[in-house]
């Protein structure tokens, strides 16, 4: 017999077509029985599918957009107002932008949760294997949305010694009758990693557009590399590589390749998947695009441009165009977006490179990988060896090296202020934008409805 546990139905719930009739139903309240929400092994796919529906809604590039800002990858944004408050690192507990990306990890995490307090109750009519899988993949996604609010509304891991400073809410569990606390950066990474050594060891190698134990120990790497911890970093990042499955893309004209229109990329480790009806990049193209004819709201930095723009034999020059050239309203737009939409890639291949290959150079360990990493990313970009990193390169000549790909490579992916916060917390003497990585400004903010006494929000400003 099921207990009478309640799934909560929030106003902001976007849904996957298959899921519409499951979660319209709202018999008082905004409140459904678990009981009544919960009848048959489809209404139990249904939840998961809407689990990660919302991942798609926000990793459409909003909260992509919202790191980058934080970063010297781009110019001030174009009239938006939210935006510039990121921008300038003087973030509002008002502002909605924030505060509407802040809600949709907790959402999807929430629903994980509900979900796993479902299939723990037994009598699902699922089969044990199944059973398993769907618990494994609520634990990705509670992991992935986790993760994505301790690296955005906190400071990073090594911002005190044993990660005792502010974090965010850690919901291990729904309890909806309790306000939320901020608990310490460790609690969250604490939880974070046993959910993923679970999906891990759990998930399916192939499990169609949905999480694989690839996928788990991607996130794995990115975790333990946002951790400074570089022996698991390289460990659970050459574990992927190593799987055979993923292979970069490679083009003679497109090094964004792995944004697909439709589908999914050859070195898509997870995507959210778009269609012609159901487009699920909106803030990459909504704020970026620049072959519409307007100006776009997201602009490349003039040091961004002139360090990676100017190469005309690198093929990723190529995403960036200057605007009214020499004119009063000059600027640089962003073009590796310039697609209707596209399947948004959140772990990927390059990636998985990328952090290897900083990894072994900072353990000083295995640097034949190490050079063979970068040089497949840079013959990429340059359509040959001749940029290569020679095989005699050192770990600092390495570092060096990724680093420069990764700033390029990485580029309105939400990645480069969550790594310069992380060298900064790795004793690097790192300032962005003339401002410290680690000054109250460089955090985002969250919604004023979080306030309490036990949850104090974030310093406004700072920097």
């Amino acid at each position: 017999m099921k207990s009478n546990k309640i799934l909560p139905v929030l106003g902001l719930m976007a849904t996957l077509t298959a899921c519409e009739s499951f979660l319209d139903v709202d018999p008082v309240g905004n409140i459904l029985l678990i009981d009544e929400a919960l009848q048959t092994p489809q209404d139990y796919e249904n939840l998961l599918n809407s689990c990660y529906d919302v991942v798609a809604n926000y990793k459409n590039g909003r909260i992509q957009v919202l790191n980058d800002l934080l970063s010297d990858d781009l110019a001030a944004p174009n009239n938006n107002s939210d935006f510039n408050e990121v921008y300038n690192r003087n973030m509002l507990f008002f502002n909605g932008t924030i505060g509407g990306v802040y809600g949709e990890p907790y959402i999807a995490i929430m629903r994980s949760n509900s979900l796993l307090d479902a299939l723990a109750d037994g009598s699902t009519g699922l089969d044990a294997q199944r059973q398993t899988i769907m618990e494994a993949e609520c634990k990705f996604i509670r992991a992935l949305g986790h993760f994505d609010l301790v690296t955005g509304w906190a400071q990073p891991a090594g911002f005190t010694a044993d990660n005792s400073h502010a974090g965010i809410a850690v919901r291990a569990e729904n309890n909806i009758n309790d306000l939320p606390q901020r608990e310490s950066v460790q609690a969250a990474y604490n939880l974070i990693i046993a959910d993923l050594m679970f999906a891990k060891d759990n998930l399916p190698a192939t499990n169609g557009n949905y999480a694989t134990s690839h996928a788990a120990e991607a996130l794995l790497a990115k975790v333990y590399f946002q951790l400074n911890d570089f022996a698991n970093a390289a460990l659970y990042a050459g574990n992927v590589i190593n799987s055979g499955v993923f292979s970069l893309e490679v083009s003679n004209t497109d090094t964004a390749n792995r944004f697909v229109e439709g589908g999914t990329s050859t070195e898509a480790i997870f995507s959210t998947i778009s269609s012609q009806l159901d487009q699920r990049s909106g803030s990459f193209t909504g704020n970026y695009r620049t072959d519409l004819g307007n100006e776009p709201t997201i602009r490349a930095s003039l040091e961004m441009y002139v360090t990676y723009g100017l190469d005309s034999t690198d093929q990723r020059s190529r995403w960036f165009t200057v605007f009214n050239e020499g004119e009063s309203n000059e600027y640089i737009g962003i073009n590796k977006f310039n697609r209707q939409f596209f399947s948004v890639p959140v772990l990927h291949l390059t990636e998985m490179k990328l952090i290897r290959a900083e990894a072994l150079a900072a353990l000083g360990s295995d640097l034949a990988t190490a050079i063979q990493d970068v040089n497949d990313i840079r013959e990429r970009a340059y359509g040959g060896p001749q940029k290569n990193l020679a095989g005699s390169a050192g770990a600092s000549a390495i570092l060096t090296a990724v680093r420069f790909e990764r700033r390029i490579e990485m580029l309105g992916e939400g990645n480069r202020v969550q790594q310069l916060k992380r060298r900064g917390a790795n004793g690097e003497s790192i300032t962005i934008r003339n401002a410290p990585w680690n000054c109250p400004g460089m955090v985002l903010q969250f919604p004023v409805s979080e306030l309490t006494d036990i949850f104090p929000l974030n310093e406004t400003g700072g920097c």
